[in-house]
């Protein structure tokens, strides 16, 4: 049969006059209406059936869009239905060029019926010949990627490469942390990692079973992995068995939930039973959450979905020990680019990190020279918080820090409260008496209260609001807004539905359980997108309590708005990089064409946003080498912007505003009871095995009354802990009996006491600011620095006592310096306030709990009054 596209190559058929083979060359794949539908089979070691022939051809020309114009303007003006699959450089690793006959070859002998250039083949397999050919490998229709490593992949396994032979003596087996956010690309890197070190037995765990394919994908697809086996637990235990008495590399993928768990008769499960008998390489621990965040991450759960974040963010973080495996090497992975290093488990040398800043960096940064810019997909993120208004405090409260809540303002309750069903079907708002919700509505659209309008007048030019700015009109037209609960997910939809303006978007409720667990949760969004998109509706909003926060992005989504408040720096920035997904489509002419270049955070709690990233900017100070708070939050707003709408006015905010508004908007009161926070105190299984181990400070202890039964009380909850630890494992969480419950309950309480202990002791050490006129010492020092007599007069304890609790792990350095950081920043509004005369601190440095920073920082908050 002659198509139109024949008659295009009888009338152009026009072959490139060959090159040298120095001229470089692509080459390219497309197919054309006609072709695309016909439909073939293919018979021979595998039956194979398909639809749509392609043609694979080469050029000189820049471009394959422009050679392919050539041959096809004609039939396709502008190349009009014509679909580019493929183009891609034709060169060697050596960099010599090949040509499409050489593609054409490969594509030949695996079976695929040829007519003229046009191939029965997927493009899978076209890709797979590519590969072939450029490689000088025999073909393989599973290995179609080819990629080189990023640069900061290639730096992660120089540094661990590096840091896992220099202790590769060492007692224990050494332990590296990669930092590093969404789109690190951790499975691949991983892999190059073992390729570079030369390991043949990999063992994988993590808390989620659902990022398997992508661990098996990655190594079953790239050629630099050929000959490499996947194992997982449906593979069959003779093949498993097989595979490691072999000689080939190994990668066995299992969950903490499957390789720590036991048969009906208490023993290993027989899938699990090599594990424990192998000798591993390397263990990697992937999609970990350390107990320090913990909490946090139980944040990003819909509350109906509890059992799931006790199985993925267990009270303790598993040891090699709990693990009760071999291996000569760990590597710890952690996908959320914030979260605060654990306390003591890693020396800085064993931790690679990538954030978004340096993300964004090295796609601002990249030169055209060096290829394609491998971030040119990955959106740049700005952030917009809006003041809800004067009264709302007033109602809004959090209870805690005087504060407006926004989990608060948007309370509600089944709609049928006696209902005992766990299904909520409707929700309504607590406040039904009153129209606030109506009023926060229409103040997205840029329809604002009287007393905004007042306010306005006196600010001058309007700002910018999320549904009335012709700036967001891309972003917002498919978002996602976070809720605190599945009853105001449902009173929300209610409103939305009910609005003149909102009834036009698809209103979809992820949350509960009709909307379905983890990954099932996903589908419906997509189904919800396609709905508006067909019906030519304003676009999507999507509801969530926790539903696709973690793992799970959604690359058609622009805008979050956040309608909760979150506790902790790591659960906020995890929820707001759901919408940092790429998308975007490789036009004809081989360009990129993005479709999110910036995404937004519409935040309407500045002051708990603004805190929660100066609390970042804190933390990230002690980790860094001679980095302040204002630095760190300045390098992070470089790619975050953040714009404030307050007074009428919207301004754009530096790194010292964060500062101010996160540290002179709270009170002295709010102060204190931050100095006293359990979050400066780490009680846990490790902390308290080494304070065990410390028998003359136990000692030293027992000496005062708080801390007479320490001992006891410490030796009771970690023996409680393991035991509990392995019941779990045996049994699963839901499965532990009224003893073992109780035991749980018990061993919690009195963890919380010891807790409470060491606050107390805590409560004594700011006074130690005040003993010294070296402000600009770091409070530890200062401490250690003191006569012992004075300060075992204070505490009770002698300073080397203090500096063994220090050594232990016990005082969470990061918060403590965020206390300090905020106590003197307060203190010296606080003076201003009182007209008194502030010291020269210029060229100086304001000492913290562990480290300094610039003197300079300060004065910024100054000429601020205190709002406490």
């Amino acid at each position: 049969m002659t198509t139109a596209a024949d008659d295009v190559f009888v009338e152009d058929g026009i072959d490139e006059t060959a090159e040298a083979p120095a001229t470089r060359r692509l080459i390219y794949a497309y197919t054309v209406p006609g072709r695309k539908d016909e439909h073939w089979e293919r018979t021979g070691a595998t039956h194979v059936t398909g639809t749509g022939l392609i043609k694979v051809g080469e050029t000189t020309k820049p471009t394959a869009f422009e050679r392919i114009k050539q041959q096809l303007n004609t039939a396709y003006p502008g190349l009009k239905g014509v679909d580019i699959l493929l183009e891609e450089e034709a060169k060697r690793p050596d960099g010599t060029w090949f040509g499409d006959r050489d593609v054409h070859r490969e594509l030949v002998a695996m079976g695929a019926a040829k007519d003229q250039e046009w191939f029965e083949c997927t493009l899978h397999e076209v890709k797979a010949a590519l590969v072939a050919v450029r490689n000088g490998t025999p073909y393989d229709s599973q290995r179609t990627l080819d990629f080189p490593m990023r640069p900061e992949q290639e730096d992660a396994v120089a540094q661990t490469a590096g840091y896992f032979l220099a202790h590769a003596a060492d007692s224990r087996a050494p332990k590296v942390l990669w930092n590093a956010k969404m789109r690190f690309g951790k499975t691949f890197t991983t892999y190059q990692l073992a390729r570079e070190m030369g390991f043949t037995r990999i063992l994988v765990l993590t808390y989620k079973p659902a990022v398997q394919s992508a661990w098996r994908d990655d190594l079953l697809s790239h050629v630099d992995f050929e000959g490499w086996h996947f194992v997982d637990r449906n593979t069959p235990i003779k093949e498993a068995d097989d595979l490691l008495d072999g000689d080939a590399p190994v990668v066995w993928f299992a969950s903490f939930q499957d390789i720590t768990g036991k048969d009906a008769d208490g023993n290993v499960k027989a899938h699990n039973e090599a594990v424990h008998l192998t000798d591993w390489d390397c263990i990697v621990l992937d999609e970990y959450h350390f107990g320090a965040w913990r909490d946090g991450a139980r944040d990003l759960y819909d509350p109906t979905e509890k059992d799931l974040a006790e199985v993925e963010e267990p009270d303790e973080w598993v040891t090699e020990e709990d693990l009760g495996l071999t291996s000569r090497h760990y590597l710890y992975l952690s996908g959320t680019p914030f979260r605060a290093i654990t306390n003591g488990e890693f020396t800085e040398d064993a931790i690679f990190n990538w954030t978004y800043v340096d993300e964004q960096a090295a796609k601002e940064h990249w030169k055209p020279e060096n290829g394609h810019n491998p971030y040119i997909d990955l959106p740049r993120m700005e952030m917009y918080a809006y003041e809800m208004g004067a009264g709302a405090t007033e109602w809004a409260d959090d209870g805690e820090f005087n504060g407006f809540n926004l989990s608060e303002y948007f309370r509600a309750q089944k709609a049928d409260p006696e209902s005992k069903s766990t299904k909520i079907e409707r929700g309504t708002f607590v406040f039904t008496d009153d129209t606030r919700v109506s009023e926060f509505l229409e103040m997205l659209r840029g329809k604002l209260t009287e007393q905004m309008k007042v306010q306005l007048i006196s600010g001058g030019k309007k700002a910018p609001f999320p549904y009335e700015s012709p700036d967001f009109t891309d972003a917002v037209t498919h978002s996602v807004w976070y809720m605190a609960d599945v009853a105001s997910c449902y009173a929300m939809r209610d409103m939305l539905d009910a609005h003149p303006y909102f009834k036009d978007f698809v209103i979809h409720v992820a949350a509960g359980t009709k909307a379905g667990l983890g990954a099932a949760a996903k589908p419906p969004v997509e189904a919800a997108i396609k709905e508006a998109r067909d019906d030519s509706r304003s676009g999507s909003i999507t509801l969530s309590c926790g539903k696709l926060m973690t793992g799970i992005t959604i690359r058609e989504w622009g805008a979050i708005f956040m309608l909760r408040s979150l506790k902790s720096p790591e659960s906020y920035f995890q929820s707001a990089f759901r919408v940092q997904s790429p998308w975007s489509y490789r036009q004809a002419d081989g360009s990129v064409d993005v479709q999110k270049e910036t995404v937004y955070v519409f935040e309407f709690d500045p002051n708990r946003a603004l805190g929660l990233v100066a609390e970042y900017g804190m933390k990230l100070a002690t980790v860094g080498d001679d980095v302040t708070p204002q630095q760190a939050i300045g390098e992070l707003m470089n790619y975050l912007p953040i714009f404030q709408f307050s007074g009428g006015q919207m301004r754009q905010l530096d790194a010292a505003d964060v500062l101010n508004i996160a540290t002179t908007g709270v009170g002295a009161s709010a102060l204190a009871a931050r100095w006293n926070s359990p979050v400066l105190v780490e009680v846990n299984e490790h902390t308290l095995t080494a304070l065990l181990q410390q028998t003359d400070l136990l000692e030293a202890l027992r000496q005062i009354e708080d801390f007479r039964n320490l001992a006891n009380m410490a030796e009771q909850v970690v023996t409680s802990t393991k035991k509990l630890k392995k019941v779990e494992r045996e049994k699963g969480r839901a499965n532990l009996n009224e003893d073992e419950k109780k035991e749980k309950k018990e061993s919690n309480s009195v963890k919380k006491q010891i807790r409470e202990k060491l606050q107390k002791f805590l409560a004594k050490i700011p006074v130690f600011m005040y003993v010294t006129d070296f402000r600009e010492e770091a409070l530890k020092d200062v401490i250690e620095s003191l006569d012992s007599d004075l300060f075992t007069r204070v505490t009770g304890l002698t300073v080397d006592d203090f500096k063994l609790l220090n050594k232990i792990g016990v005082f969470n350095p990061q918060h403590m310096n965020a206390a300090i950081y905020q106590f003197r920043a307060f203190e010296a509004a606080s003076l201003h306030y009182a007209d008194e005369a502030l010291p020269d601190e210029s060229g100086h440095k304001i000492g913290l709990f562990n480290t300094t920073v610039d003197a300079e920082d300060l004065p910024e908050l100054y000429g601020q009054e205190p709002t406490g």
